[in-house]
């Protein structure tokens, strides 16, 4: 029998509580009325998550982060599917380590990372209903790798506190920056990672938070911390209140 529930009653964290102390096996589903997200649990620990934003296999991740090749993908597919029987068992990312792709460490990092940006995604959700099916797991998307709920609490936690702040100074995905025309004091102290420079460099002219997402590929977290920082900075500035730009188009 399903494990059934709704975010006003039941909240996210509560329910990986849940999981977690009873070392669940199985995936949770998140619907809402225009959204859907689902989690992979194996002994209370999360392998795999994805929300409407991200939906690639763990696989197409890497490759479009440039961690991996994409014949080195297909190549370590390959290998799972022919494997000898001594080896039989091994997931994606113990072949992708074993075959010298990539350091352990580096897919371990690169794999929390991109179950916590999603589930991220999941966390700010006010509304919707929750199911969780045990034993049914999404084995294509089990690597090898998977992550703590106390892990995945602290950090969600500690987004939502920062995004709080930086929803003072960017209300919306609407919010539209463009590069200052006279930068302040403070950008003299600033040392700008290549994210940034790509954000900057696509600000000629203004763009919204939702434009950048959309070119660049970088999450709404990601894009409006980057922001919020050079914002901050006064490297960048506002176009024009979101009202004004709304009453123009």
């Amino acid at each position: 029998m399903a494990l059934e529930g709704n975010l006003r009653d039941f909240s996210l964290a509560d329910m990986f509580r849940l999981l977690a102390s009873g070392a669940k096996t199985g995936t949770l589903y998140l619907e809402s009325d225009d959204a859907q997200g689902k989690v992979c649990f194996k002994k209370g620990r999360v392998f795999f998550a994805s929300s409407n934003w991200n939906r690639e296999s763990l696989g197409r991740r890497l490759v479009k982060a440039g961690v991996i090749t994409e014949k080195q993908l297909r190549q370590a597919l390959g290998l799972q599917k022919i494997q000898k029987k001594e080896k039989a068992g091994r997931r994606l990312g113990q072949i992708l380590v074993d075959e010298g792709y990539m350091d352990g460490k580096v897919l371990e990092n690169f794999i929390q990372e991109q179950i916590n940006d999603t589930l991220f995604d999941l966390f700010r959700w006010e509304d919707g209903e929750l199911r969780f099916e045990a034993d049914e797991v999404a084995e294509d998307e089990d690597i090898g790798v998977s992550v703590s709920v106390e892990n995945i609490i602290m950090e969600a936690s500690r987004r939502l506190e920062m995004w709080n702040r930086i929803r003072q100074k960017i209300p919306t995905m609407h919010t539209a920056f463009v590069m200052a025309g006279a930068p302040g004091d403070k950008s003299m102290e600033i040392h700008l990672k290549p994210k940034e420079w790509m954000l900057l460099c696509y600000l000629h002219g203004g763009r919204s938070v939702r434009e950048l997402v959309e070119l660049t590929g970088y999450n709404d977290f990601e894009t409006a911390k980057i922001l919020y920082g050079m914002y901050s900075a006064g490297l960048i500035e506002k176009v024009a209140p979101e009202d004004d730009r709304a009453a123009e188009t």
